[in-house]
C-alpha cells in the first residue's frame, strides 16, 4: 500500500493536496486502489482512489499511529555530498524522532546565506522517509545550530570513535537519547569539551570508524535493539 502526506488532510477530505496528487501518476495508482494518507501528527486514513487523475479519494477508515518507545534525536554534522542526507533517511526510517543540523566547526559544506533553502531539503527527505518507512509521526527537523548552544535531550551520546565506553553500555532506563554525529573531519579538541561541558557522554560504535552517513543510524538501530524495541 502506498502512504502519502497531508497535513491538512482529514475524515471529511475528498482530494490529497496538489504536491502530493501528482504523485499518483509517478506510482500508477489506479481507481479504486486502496491507498494510506498520514497527517504527520499521528492520524492515518485509509482511503481508495476515486479520480487518481484529480488526487480525489475517499475515506474509508482512521486510526491512529503509535508514538516509539524511546525518543532519539540525532544531532547531524553538515556534511558535503549527500552524506548528511543519507544519514537522516536512513536514521527516520529506522525510528528516529527528530533532527538537528549542527554546524561542526570541520564541516566541508556550509549553510551560510542557504540556510533556509538546505533545511526545507532536510525537511522534504524526513517527509519521504516517513511515508517510505509508513509511520505516522513527523519527525521535526530543526537548524543549523552552533556547538555552543547544543544540549542533550535525554541522555547526551557523543560518537568518538576513541572513546573508552561502547554504547552497549549505555543507560538503558533513559526515555530519550540526544546521539551527536561529527562531520567528515571529526570532532574539534575544543568542541568535544563544550559537548562535554553540555552533558553530553562519549561513546565508541565498536572497534572501526564509520562515515558520518553511518554513524547515526548505526547507533540508532544498536540502541532499539538494546532496549528490544524490535
Amino acid at each position: 500500500m502506498h502512504w502519502f502526506f497531508d497535513p491538512q488532510f482529514t475524515a471529511d477530505s475528498v482530494a490529497l493536496r496538489a504536491e502530493e496528487a501528482q504523485h499518483f501518476k509517478s506510482l500508477r495508482i489506479r481507481a479504486g486502489e486502496e491507498i494510506a494518507v498520514t497527517n504527520g501528527g499521528g492520524v492515518v486514513y485509509l482511503c481508495k482512489a476515486q479520480d487518481p487523475a484529480q488526487g480525489k479519494v475517499s475515506v474509508e477508515s482512521t486510526r491512529l499511529g503509535q508514538r516509539p518507545k524511546v525518543d532519539i534525536q540525532l544531532v547531524q554534522a553538515i556534511a558535503k555530498g549527500d552524506r548528511d542526507e543519507l544519514a537522516i533517511q536512513a536514521s527516520i526510517e529506522l525510528g528516529c524522532s527528530s533532527i538537528v543540523a549542527w554546524q561542526a566547526e570541520h564541516s566541508v559544506s556550509r549553510w551560510d546565506g542557504k540556510e533556509q533553502r538546505n533545511l526545507d531539503r532536510w525537511r522534504q527527505i524526513a517527509i519521504s522517509a516517513m511515508k517510505q518507512s509508513q509511520q505516522a509521526f513527523l519527525p521535526e527537523v530543526s537548524g543549523p545550530i552552533a556547538t555552543k548552544d547544543l544540549s542533550p535531550v535525554g541522555h547526551g551520546v557523543l560518537l568518538l570513535p576513541d572513546a573508552k565506553q561502547s554504547l552497549s553500555q549505555i543507560d538503558m532506563s533513559a526515555a530519550r537519547y540526544s546521539i551527536v554525529v561529527g562531520p567528515e573531519g571529526g570532532v574539534s579538541d575544543a568542541e568535544i569539551e563544550q559537548l562535554f561541558d553540555a552533558g553530553f557522554a562519549p561513546y565508541r560504535l565498536g572497534d572501526s570508524v564509520l562515515r558520518t552517513s553511518t554513524a547515526g543510524p548505526a547507533a540508532i538501530a544498536a540502541i532499539k535493539t538494546l532496549r528490544s524495541l524490535w
